[in-house]
């Protein structure tokens, strides 16, 4: 399976895919994540496919809908998929609660098993957890660290095209 790491201004990004589908992205190197989902043996380092490619610049860029067009395979459990799918829902540039994201699935008492579903995201960034926070509005829980999610919030929140 083809991988890359590649910096941007908001991060260092681990990406693996499969037939131009994404199957992992994560921040920085934690190679025991990234385990989880790319068997060490079957990977190896490649150019990033130009779709990728442009749709990360993209996303540098500021465009908000940069990572729409990207293809993702996500081996998860059915719960995780309904939580990683509607957290897409949450638009570029904003933050809604964990309380928020479990309502907006219709389950409004699972905000912890949602914050337990963010925290095995195996594709940040595409899959947007660091848009959730907790409900007094600080930065919480994200498997990648704080400062990431810090970072992507400053960047997205910031002059948009």
């Amino acid at each position: 399976m083809p991988y890359k790491q590649v910096k941007f201004t908001f991060g260092e990004l681990l990406i693996a895919w499969e037939d131009d589908v994404v199957v992992y992205l994560d921040f920085g190197l934690d190679a025991e994540r990234a385990k989880r989902y790319v068997r060490e043996g079957q990977r190896y380092e490649a150019p990033l496919p130009p779709h990728l490619k442009q749709a990360l610049d993209d996303y540098e860029n500021r465009l908000p809908n940069a990572l729409e067009r990207i293809s993702c395979r996500l081996d998860v459990t059915d719960f995780q998929r309904r939580v990683l799918t509607n957290l897409r829902r949450i638009p570029f540039g904003e933050t809604a609660s964990y309380g928020t994201l479990a309502k907006m699935m219709g389950s409004e008492k699972a905000a912890r098993a949602v914050g337990g579903a963010l925290n095995r995201n195996p594709i940040a960034l595409i899959y947007p957890c660091h848009r959730i926070i907790g409900a007094s509005g600080k930065l919480t829980g994200f498997a990648s660290g704080i400062d990431h999610k810090q970072a992507l919030l400053a960047h997205e929140i910031g002059e948009r095209r």
